[in-house]
């Protein structure tokens, strides 16, 4: 497996900012789903809101044309008495909307209308507090999580017909619902009789509310894909294929050892100064160079042309260089004895050398050997002796000494 930090800087720029970007959808999408479930139960409690006050006030217009028109109830009208009326049409309309909506009052008359546990507390509410509009709650109701919505509803002069003084009640009510058995009875106008309750099922509203997450999730999704590709388009643009061809135009250099190419100039950007610095190094590493191949030039000419034999040497004795005279003194070419040792050179009668190695002798008889000019035997490539005298520098580069010997054949006498 590759690791992050061996992968290429376009795929890391990629990786990063996705990894920000993932991060921030992650959080819009908690967020929007949190804000989808509050814009969907706050149009669950304004739908709820309408159809109770719905609810109620055709109860209360039903109540009303009846006391206007002076209808007489009775048990051919009893579909008629504005509570069961709206409670039926209150059911209908349930039906169409997959919604529970019934009339419910702790004083009631019809079973139907008894409150469950959750509406008797909404009821107690709202009788402490008489200036409650209306209350809701998510809750559960048989075992099913739901939304449930209260509206509460008061007594009207309408009401008192089959509500107020017992005595004064219709006779078909009284038969009904007998003054010693019954609870609804003594009403005063104004007060709080009972409520309007509306229960949605939240399947319904969770379905509502993943439907728009969905819809917002591929919008919102959509619109970082393209972010993610066109930052990626955009950094390796700007970023990765200038320094695609800086380190191009470095891995040249360094293979050919030639500074003629350079990178085109771009604007004043971070990577724009980077590579007019390349340039610019460019510049002084070919002018440089060309005055230390004219250096080496006239170097190389200096040496080749010396009467005097020239040998540079490690300080182990191993030959780095060897001139044109020295070829001609000793009968190697230079392809023969770079590398080899400076001892090969140096015939066996010189004992003082061959007794240790070149090493130690040079650390031990440097200083000696470069205050003066000293005679030693040489020897040739066939192995035949001949006189020399030496005169010998050392100079140091990178913490390394190398030596210098000039060379020159010495007549026989």
């Amino acid at each position: 497996m590759i690791s992050f930090r061996n992968l290429g800087l376009l795929a890391k720029v990629n990786i990063i900012v996705a990894g920000i970007l993932l991060s921030f959808f992650a959080l819009s999408t908690f967020l929007n789903y949190h804000q989808q479930k509050a814009f969907i139960l706050e149009e669950s409690v304004e739908k709820a809101r309408i159809i109770a006050s719905e609810a109620i006030q055709a109860r209360e217009y039903l109540s009303r044309q009846l006391q206007i028109g002076d209808v007489e109830l009775s048990h051919g009208r009893y579909g008629l008495i504005p509570v069961v009326a709206s409670t039926r049409i209150g059911e209908l309309v349930a039906e169409d909307l997959d919604y529970r909506i019934r009339q419910i009052s702790d004083r009631y008359r019809n079973p139907k209308n008894a409150p469950d546990v959750f509406e008797a507390a909404m009821l107690q509410r709202f009788y402490g507090s008489p200036y409650l509009r209306e209350a809701f709650q998510i809750s559960t109701l048989q075992g099913e999580r739901v939304f449930r919505y209260l509206q509460p509803f008061r007594a009207e002069e309408s009401c008192l017909e089959c509500h107020g003084d017992p005595a004064a009640a219709p006779d078909y009510i009284k038969e009904l619902f007998p003054q010693d058995r019954d609870q609804a009875y003594n009403y005063r106008i104004g007060e709080i009789i009972g409520a309007a309750s509306v229960t949605i099922p939240m399947d319904k509203l969770s379905r509502q509310i993943y439907a728009n997450l969905r819809n917002d999730i591929l919008y919102t999704g959509g619109i970082f894909l393209a972010l993610i590709t066109c930052l990626g388009l955009l950094t390796r643009i700007a970023i990765t294929q200038p320094l695609n061809q800086l380190g191009g135009a470095v891995r040249e250099v360094m293979h050919t050892g030639r500074f003629e190419e350079k990178i085109p100039r771009r604007g004043g950007d971070e990577i724009g100064i980077l590579i007019d610095g390349f340039n610019e190094m460019i510049d002084n590493l070919q002018e440089k160079t060309e005055h230390l191949e004219e250096s080496e030039k006239r170097f190389r000419l200096l040496t080749e042309t010396a009467r005097d034999g020239i040998v540079a040497f490690l300080s182990n004795g191993q030959i780095i260089m060897f001139n044109r005279q020295a070829e001609r003194m000793f009968g190697f070419s230079k392809m023969e004895i770079i590398g080899v040792s400076i001892e090969r050179l140096i015939h066996e009668d010189c004992a003082s050398i061959r007794e240790v190695s070149i090493e130690s002798y040079l650390e031990k008889n440097a200083a000696e050997l470069m205050r003066k000019i000293h005679k030693i035997p040489g020897r040739r490539r066939d192995g035949a002796r001949f006189d020399l005298e030496l005169s010998m520098s050392v100079a140091e580069s990178d913490g390394h000494l190398f030596y210098t010997a000039i060379l020159r054949e010495r007549e026989q006498s």
